[in-house]
C-alpha cells in the first residue's frame, strides 16, 4: 500500500487503473512491463504452455497480532525444523499501550485439503492453525497466545515457478513475481521485485535497454528460486534438528557460529546483498 500511495502521489491518481485485465501483448506504449504476479497474464502470453504454478507441498498460515515486545523489541525468531517452522518478527514499534504489531507465519510441510494452489489470499479461522503449534514452548514468547490473538489469518500453499530462459520479447518484459515467483524463505520475494524495478529504471534512463536489465537480474533470481526450495538460509533449522534431535543446551556444540555465519554469507552473496559486493558495484539510483 505504501508503494501504491507513492505511485499515485508521483504519477497522479489516475495512474493506477483497476479492473482492466490483460488480454494480449499488442500495445502502443514504449514498453509493457508485466508486474502482475505469479499468475501473470503477460508471462502466460510469452510462455503459453507453462501451465500452473509448481506446488512445493508446504502450507503457510500468516497473521499479525498486537502483543507485548519480545527480546529486544526488534528481534526475529525462527523456530522449528524442516517439517514445520514458525517465523515471528515485529513490523511496527511499540505503541502507547505497550504492545506492537507482530507478524507471524506457520509453515507446515504436508498437504492440507482445501488449499487452492496459487491463491495467496484465502482467509481461514485461527483454529485451523492452532493444532500445529499446540505444545510449542518458547521462553521469550507465548506462541499459542500470539496466534490466538490474530484478528485475521490467511492460508496459502508454497508455490513458485521454474526459472525462465528469458523475460523479454521486443517491447515487453517481466518483473517481480511475474518473472521469478519464489518461496518466502529468506524474505526475498518483495526485495527482489524492488531491485528489478530499480535496475529496469536505470537501464531505461541510460539507454541500455531490456538486454542489460535481464543480464543484471535474471541470473541472480534464477539462482535464488532453487535455493529457496532447499530452505535457503533457514537450512540451519534442519541441520540443528538432524544433529541434535533430542535437543541441546549449547548451540555452539551443534552448529558453531562460524558455520552459521558461512551459511548466511553464502545466501547473501547468492541473493546479491552481501555488504562488500553492494559497496563495490554501481548504484542503481537514477539521478534527475
Amino acid at each position: 500500500m505504501m508503494l501504491l500511495e507513492a505511485v499515485r502521489e508521483r504519477l497522479g491518481p489516475e495512474s493506477v487503473v483497476l479492473g482492466s485485465p490483460v488480454t494480449g501483448l499488442d500495445h502502443d506504449a514504449d514498453l509493457l512491463v508485466g508486474a502482475d504476479g505469479i499468475r501473470s497474464s503477460v508471462r502466460q502470453a510469452l510462455f503459453p504452455g507453462e501451465g500452473e504454478p509448481v506446488p512445493g507441498g508446504d502450507v503457510l498460515w500468516r497473521g499479525t497480532t498486537y502483543a507485548k515486545p519480545f527480546l529486544t523489541g526488534g528481534s526475529m525468531l525462527m523456530i522449528g525444523d524442516s517439517t514445520q517452522k514458525l517465523v515471528i518478527y515485529p513490523v511496527a514499534p511499540p505503541g502507547d499501550d505497550g504492545t506492537q504489531l507482530i507478524n507471524w507465519a506457520v509453515q507446515h510441510r504436508a498437504r492440507v485439503e482445501g488449499v487452492p494452489t496459487g491463491d495467496w489470499n484465502q482467509p481461514v479461522e485461527v483454529e485451523r492453525v492452532l493444532p500445529h503449534v499446540r505444545g510449542w514452548h518458547c521462553d521469550e514468547l507465548d506462541v499459542q497466545a500470539l496466534i490466538e490473538g490474530a484478528e485475521q489469518v490467511f492460508q496459502y500453499p508454497l508455490v513458485d515457478r521454474d526459472p525462465l530462459p528469458r523475460w523479454s520479447a521486443e517491447r515487453v518484459t517481466l518483473m517481480g513475481d511475474a518473472a521469478h515467483p519464489m518461496y518466502p524463505t529468506g524474505s526475498n520475494g518483495g526485495t527482489q521485485a524492488v531491485i528489478d524495478a530499480r535496475v529496469l529504471a536505470y537501464a531505461l534512463a541510460h539507454g541500455l535497454g531490456l538486454e542489460f536489465y535481464e543480464e543484471q537480474r535474471r541470473p541472480v533470481t534464477n539462482n535464488i528460486v532453487p535455493a529457496n526450495r532447499k530452505d535457503g538460509p533457514e537450512v540451519i533449522l534442519r541441520l540443528a534438528c538432524e544433529r541434535a534431535p533430542g535437543g541441546f543446551a549449547d548451540v555452539e556444540q551443534v552448529l558453531p557460529l562460524a558455520e552459521r555465519e558461512e551459511i548466511a554469507l553464502r545466501y547473501k552473496q547468492l541473493a546479491g546483498f552481501e555488504p562488500a559486493t553492494l559497496n563495490a558495484r554501481r548504484s542503481w539510483t537514477v539521478h534527475p
